[in-house]
């Protein structure tokens, strides 16, 4: 009987293949086996080839080898075809069972989560503040003395459980003794949504260390964390936007730069740290665009302006140097600061008699806004920047025009129930 041709051998076969970040794998000799992984996300860019094997202390190693020549042709460097990722999975593989056994260093979660974040602050990563301050609060005072070989999947489970169960911190004064905190009552189901919600986002930042650690072989043992799974239910889909009239009594009652800032969130749906490194020469005055060069998500856009927002960042922009930043906090071109905004906008919430928001959900307001009015979610999402638009479609798509809503509303029984006196 004719041997099956590997889906993986030809372009053509590959093309066929899901997009899925689960790996195809093929045997191509004993103990070595060759992965292509054509992610969703990939967008027009193709697969990437991987090889998996064992170490000589037998632990499981995958290491990505290159690109597929599902796109551009193969270069046997950068670009491979499926022979040539074959032959240069066999020659890792056996280097790596007859490389030299390096000593690993005794690192502990707090040695591994620094290097980890050093690492990633090298890479871009825009989310440091946020992952530092999860480090510095929750998991280097009671993890951070613990060695990897001495971590347990029991001990990163209380952890978890702890956090969730612990009082919230509030923001405290410098020079004060004692940290301010809350404590959640037992019947208090969105305030323990919260709670569990803060855990899970921790728990992320642990793991993705941890895993940043045994990717680069500090250790073999991921068994502490792997099967630790996050609270299930935690997330909540609906999310809070002013309308049109709040909007405008929030502006109202700010004043000065946070007007400014309030405004610009309102008006181009950006998260504040795009606001903040907003310089004069991000403003395209004649296309009435502002460039946003640095986001979460690490691909930058044009947003395009309505007349409101490009007269506000002209008005920004006028009789300063391109390099200024256009949204300052302070008269001598200081900019704002992770958390330097938030007494203002509390202050201005307020006078206005609005419900506690927060500057991120200005960017929900944007979005609503637009999707309300009819705009594609394919354009909110591009607008926001999202590489797809399965966040918009989450959290927005029922305020959507809708060819379901609308037919409920045709042909759904409508009972008139006004009570009749008797």
């Amino acid at each position: 009987m004719a041997k099956r041709r590997s889906p993986l051998s030809s372009r053509t076969s590959r093309a066929e293949l899901p997009a899925s970040d689960a790996p195809e794998w093929e045997v191509i000799s004993p103990g070595v086996r060759l992965g292509y992984r054509k992610g969703r996300g990939t967008r027009g860019r193709g697969g990437a080839w991987l090889a998996a094997s064992r170490s000589r202390e037998g632990a499981r190693v995958q290491v990505k080898l290159g690109q597929a020549d599902d796109v551009l042709a193969a270069d046997n460097e950068k670009v491979l075809s499926a022979e040539q990722a074959r032959e240069r999975a066999r020659a890792w593989a056996k280097s790596l069972r007859t490389a030299a056994v390096a000593p690993r260093p005794m690192l502990t979660v707090g040695e591994v989560v620094d290097r980890w974040l050093e690492a990633r602050e090298a890479e871009g990563m825009k989310s440091v503040y946020d992952a530092r301050s999860r480090i510095r609060t929750h998991i280097t005072p009671k993890l951070g003395s613990v060695t990897l070989v001495e971590l347990t999947a029991d001990q990163v489970v209380r952890w978890r459980n702890g956090m969730a169960k612990a009082p919230k911190l509030l923001r405290t004064a410098k020079t004060a003794k004692t940290r301010r905190s809350v404590t959640i009552a037992a019947d208090d189901a969105e305030g323990q949504r919260r709670r569990r919600d803060t855990a899970n986002r921790t728990l992320t930042v642990l793991k993705a260390a941890l895993n940043w650690a045994r990717d680069h072989r500090i250790t073999d043992d991921d068994s502490a964390w792997r099967n630790v799974k996050p609270f299930r239910a935690t997330t909540a889909a609906r999310v809070r936007f002013l309308d049109a009239a709040e909007q405008k009594r929030l502006l109202d009652a700010a004043e000065g730069s946070l007007r400014d800032l309030l405004a610009a969130a309102l008006m181009t749906g950006a998260r504040f740290g795009e606001l903040s490194r907003l310089q004069v020469r991000d403003f395209d005055r004649q296309n009435e665009t502002i460039f946003i060069a640095e986001s979460k998500s690490g691909k930058a856009r044009h947003v395009a302006l309505t007349s409101g927002a490009a007269a506000l960042f002209g008005r920004l922009a006028d009789e300063r140097a391109s390099t200024d930043l256009l949204l300052t906090q302070s008269p001598d071109g200081g900019g704002w600061k992770p958390a330097s905004y938030q007494r203002g906008l509390r202050a201005a919430l307020e006078a206005a008699k609005l419900p506690a928001i927060t500057l991120h959900e200005l960017r929900h307001s944007f979005a609503s806004a637009m999707v309300r009015a009819g705009a594609p979610l394919m354009v909110v999402a591009e607008a926001l920047g999202h590489s797809d638009s399965r966040m918009v479609e989450k959290h927005y798509a029922h305020l959507a025009p809708s060819y379901v809503a609308d037919t409920i509303r045709r042909t759904a029984p409508n009972i008139d129930l006004d009570v009749v006196e008797r």
